[in-house]
């Protein structure tokens, strides 16, 4: 077992702690890697929640825009997957494949069964709506917080990239 020590240094008011064991340091660029695999694992599970929602809805109109949106995302992916193997400096850097969490709120199980036996399916198609504006926000959030990182960190070709995204998002 290895036990860790912590010392304490005051700084003005404020007392941090820390361990003495030396953590891996990451580069500016391998944490904006870091972050842009984030994003990529949101945008991974966004295709997913896509395909399911145009296979749900029976929405002619709703449908195109999802099948829209769809190919809009499926193009953020490629721009963000090139932006990690570019970002990598020579190095192989791996674009995730893994899904993320999506930010919809799930009731609990009680209200959902409720729902489930009375709701319309223009009352559910309402409820799809809703869950989609909540993850296309996230998603300008995320696009705009990746923005401003990668102009801290003076990444030009990042810039370019997500700003695209950002409006793509805003648009939507």
């Amino acid at each position: 077992m290895v036990k860790k020590r912590a010392s304490r240094t005051r700084t003005g008011n404020n007392v941090a702690t820390f361990t003495k064991r030396k953590a891996k340091k990451l580069t500016p660029n391998q944490k904006l890697i870091l972050h842009l695999n984030e994003a990529l694992a949101i945008e991974n599970a966004a295709v997913q929640r896509l395909q399911s929602r145009i296979k749900q809805t029976r929405m002619e109109n709703v449908k195109q825009r999802l099948q829209a949106h769809l190919e809009e995302t499926k193009g953020q992916q490629d721009r963000l997957k090139q932006l990690i193997s570019d970002l990598g400096d020579g190095q192989k850097s791996a674009a995730t494949k893994d899904k993320a969490q999506l930010p919809i709120p799930t009731p609990p199980k009680s209200l959902t069964n409720i729902f489930g036996r009375t709701m319309t399916s223009a009352e559910s198609e309402l409820i799809a709506a809703k869950e989609d504006a909540i993850v296309e926000n996230a998603e300008i959030i995320l696009y705009d917080m990746l923005t401003h990182l990668a102009e801290r960190m003076n990444a030009a070709n990042a810039i370019a990239i997500l700003s695209e995204s950002l409006s793509e998002e805003k648009a939507s």
